[in-house]
């Protein structure tokens, strides 16, 4: 009977409702019977006070078993009743892509496929979204993820057929899991692609431009010559058979670097031998740029000799990981430097003790807050990375003053604790280790950068091996002038430290402070006394360049692992001292045979020449008296490579550009100290990337020859005033817009560039694995762990209009 006049006479219920629960109400009192009471003073003060207030509304009437409905509310029909509870069909659109959703979910979080079985995660969906229904875990392990992953890898070939280059490089590196899971080899691919004008964020695969042409080349597709018309339009065949029409002109497009995970390659129980890598790289560089018409290039990865052996087999050119060489500078450093392992000990001793020792803890929260220092916890390091290392002592001279005090009150608990007390000049050393490693922190990091690429490798050398130099020359000058006002001649262990002398590093006629002042250091003078002699093709340049044309060097060397730490009869400056860390450290960088490989390789020059972010400074990296030699010499290897790379143009099909001359070439200087009035590496890389004025070149249309036709090119492009450029891919937006103006030379310079100058991205990719793989998931398998570590590293790459099968 309610159920029925609640839904055939909702006015007259909802009516006869309101009017019982008035009834129901008790009478309230009556205003002249109020009156009266008040004026017997009968009221209380309250209700004296407020007698003007009107009374206050009827408590709301008591709840029933059927709940009061509003006008606009209508009852759900039976229909509509049984609607809300029908699951969703496995065909479902919500479904589909709550399935997508949890699939992504699963390989992003590194999440077990358990968890879609446990009784939590039915609960919540069921709550969330009653209709749907929670496939099992054998639906996402072996459906789901393998169909996200062919889909990811259907993305990232679409991109490769469509890079501008003819070969891209790779990055590998070897990896052992500790769950027993075998031993992986990773992968990765870094290639450019001309994307539509427009924001980041609209340069997707849809605005992905065809990869322009030139036919005949042997390592780059064919992209237009720069004898046709800039507005005409050619069509070309793709490398997939697809014929493309598109215009030459590519000044309102920009150039985005990509780079993907091809694979994490399992050897099982195999042996990381040379035979089983090359195996492992061949088959899958044949998987994904044969059917593309792509080639491997330069392949990044550090010194192990494994890698390197194998790379020979495959016949493809080994490049060293630029992160990898400053490390090993860095940990020959450490482990020979005098009594740098004793007080390293001496540090690790005091740290640990505070880590462990909950008293020791508590007693230095309570002298950081005396001393208003801030409440951080000291930082154990890792002896394998030599950051954290770095990391650890800096903590420990942030709280210096309150370790100081800790080991004052407690001096004579015990005769182990006194031999961890550190002394004036322990502290100084922890301070001066850390302004010389931040340097190669800051190298290190920017090498490790998802946009540095290969163009970077040569500035970052020199310009940290002068912050080096300006770090020896800031502190032998504050000494000089302590011994000038008290009249002595400066002697450093019983030498003088004039040029001349045994082990001398600086010019005689300029002091550290000039060297600040002017913002540069300069070279040896040992090197400048060998050319002014004439003997210019013997000469060793330590600071940049490569040594005669009979010795120069390319990307595919051999490089011997030669790397003796120095010897104290070497170094001229006290011990002990910055200026002595600085010059020990400066040897080691120097002795390292993978740095001096690299500065004496005339293709690492090249492809800073290249770059427009550096291009105008590169000359400042050279020493003075060859700097036009190692110029000529490194624009003639560009010209050489561009005739290797583009046979087919030649001196009929072509008309010269142009022999422009740069006039009035004004050249920054290096920014030598930072605002602290200590040398800084950021601050020279800050004033080397500053761009000096040029002049334009002068046209010239006359019928060249193919080698004058691409000498023109160098010329032009060399003396073309440039705006300063910062972001990380100017380098390949201007390329691009310059693919109709100098098509060869854009073409080269873009497959150059797109190397990186680190296998950082191969690291990153053992280290997502080792999250897949963990003690509660031991007997993943390895197809899996590849797919789960595939879609977590290519996130970028998941298609926005993705579509998963249905479960059963």
């Amino acid at each position: 009977m309610t159920r029925h006049l609640h839904a055939k006479h909702e006015l007259q219920w909802g009516t006869h409702l309101k009017n019982q629960a008035l009834a129901e109400a008790p009478p309230a009192p009556s205003t002249a019977a109020a009156s009266a009471s008040a004026s017997r003073g009968m009221l209380p003060p309250a209700e004296q006070q407020t007698e003007d207030v009107p009374p206050t509304p009827p408590p709301p009437p008591p709840s029933t078993s059927v709940s009061t409905i509003s006008h606009s509310s209508v009852q759900l029909s039976i229909s509509q009743t049984l609607e809300r509870k029908r699951k969703f069909p496995p065909s479902h659109p919500r479904a589909l892509g709550l399935n997508a959703s949890i699939s992504k979910l699963l390989a992003f979080e590194m999440l077990s496929f358990r968890l879609v079985d446990t009784d939590s995660f039915k609960q919540l969906m069921a709550m969330a979204v009653p209709q749907y229904v929670v496939p099992s875990r054998h639906y996402f392990s072996k459906t789901a993820v393998p169909s996200l992953h062919m889909q990811v890898s259907d993305k990232i070939k679409c991109a490769l057929r469509n890079a501008i280059c003819g070969k891209v490089h790779l990055t590998t590196d070897t990896w052992t899991s500790k769950h027993g899971q075998g031993r992986y080899i990773s992968l990765t691919a870094h290639w450019v692609n001309v994307v539509a004008a427009g924001p980041p964020a609209d340069s997707s695969l849809a605005h992905v431009l065809p990869p322009p042409r030139i036919a005949g080349h042997h390592s780059l597709p064919p992209v237009a010559s720069s004898s046709y018309s800039a507005s005409s339009s050619t069509a070309s065949t793709s490398s997939s058979g697809q014929p493309h029409t598109f215009t030459t002109n590519f000044s309102t497009a920009r150039g985005k670097r990509q780079q993907a995970i091809l694979k994490l390659i399992c050897l099982g129980d195999r042996p990381h031998s040379a035979k089983e890598l090359w195996r492992g790289i061949e088959q899958q560089t044949d998987e994904w740029f044969l059917p593309v018409g792509l080639k491997p290039g330069l392949v990044v990865c550090d010194n192990g000799r494994n890698l390197v052996a194998a790379l020979g087999l495959a016949g493809l050119t080994h490049i060293p990981c630029l992160a990898h060489v400053l490390n090993l500078v860095v940990q020959r450093f450490i482990h020979h430097y005098p009594n740098m392992s004793e007080l390293l000990h001496k540090v690790r001793a005091v740290c640990a003790r505070f880590r462990r020792s909950h008293p020791a803890a508590a007693r230095l929260s309570a002298l950081q807050r005396n001393f208003g220092l801030p409440a951080h916890r000291l930082i154990c390091d890792v002896p394998t990375r030599w950051n954290s290392t770095l990391h650890m002592l800096e903590r420990l001279c942030e709280q210096q003053q309150a370790i100081v005090e800790f080991q004052l009150q407690h001096a004579r608990v015990s005769r182990t604790a006194e031999q961890h007390h550190f002394t004036t000049n322990g502290w100084a050393s922890m301070r001066d280790l850390c302004a010389l490693l931040r340097c190669f922190e800051y190298s290190t990091n920017m090498a490790s950068g998802d946009d540095t690429v290969i163009s970077v490798t040569i500035p970052l050398l020199c310009l940290l091996e002068k912050t080096l130099r300006a770090m020896m020359l800031e502190e032998v000058a504050q000494v000089e002038e302590e011994e000038e006002d008290e009249g002595s001649f400066l002697t450093l262990s019983g030498q003088s430290v004039r040029s001349g002398s045994e082990g001398g590093l600086f010019k005689q006629q300029r002091t550290g402070s000039q060297v600040a002042s002017q913002g540069t250091v300069l070279e040896d003078e040992e090197d400048e006394e060998e050319e002014v002699e004439g003997d210019e093709d013997d000469a060793s340049s330590q600071r940049g360049g490569s040594p005669g044309p009979s010795l120069v060097r390319g990307w595919g060397d051999t490089v011997d692992d030669d790397d003796t730490p120095p010897t104290e009869d070497s170094l001229s400056l006290p011990m002990g001292s910055l200026a002595h860390m600085s010059e020990y450290m400066l040897q080691c960088l120097r002795n390292d045979s993978r740095v001096a490989h690299v500065l004496t390789c005339a293709d690492y020059w090249v492809a800073t020449l290249l770059d427009p972010r550096y291009k105008d400074n590169v000359p400042t990296l050279i020493p003075e008296l060859e700097r036009d030699r190692k110029m000529r010499e490194y624009k003639r290897t560009l010209i050489e490579a561009l005739l290797r790379a583009f046979p087919h143009v030649t001196g009929e099909q072509v008309e010269g550009e142009g022999r422009g001359v740069a006039r009035g070439r004004q050249r920054s200087c290096v920014t030598a100290s930072s605002s602290e009035g200590r040398v800084s590496m950021a601050e020279m890389w800050k004033g080397f990337v500053s761009t000096p004025q040029l002049s334009a070149p002068t046209p010239d249309t006359e019928r060249v020859s193919r080698r004058q036709h691409f000498t023109n090119m160098v010329e032009q492009y060399v003396c073309t005033p440039l705006h300063i450029l910062t972001d990380g891919s100017a380098p390949f937006n201007y390329w691009v817009s310059k693919l109709s103006t100098w098509p060869e030379l854009a073409c080269y310079a873009l497959e150059v560039l797109s190397c990186p100058a680190a296998s950082v991205l191969s690291e990153r990719v053992f280290s997502t694995a080792g999250g897949v793989i963990t003690d509660k998931r031991s007997r993943l398998s390895t197809a899996n762990v590849d797919k789960l570590t595939f879609i977590k590293m290519n996130q970028a790459w998941i298609p926005q209009d993705l579509s998963l099968p249905c479960a059963e």
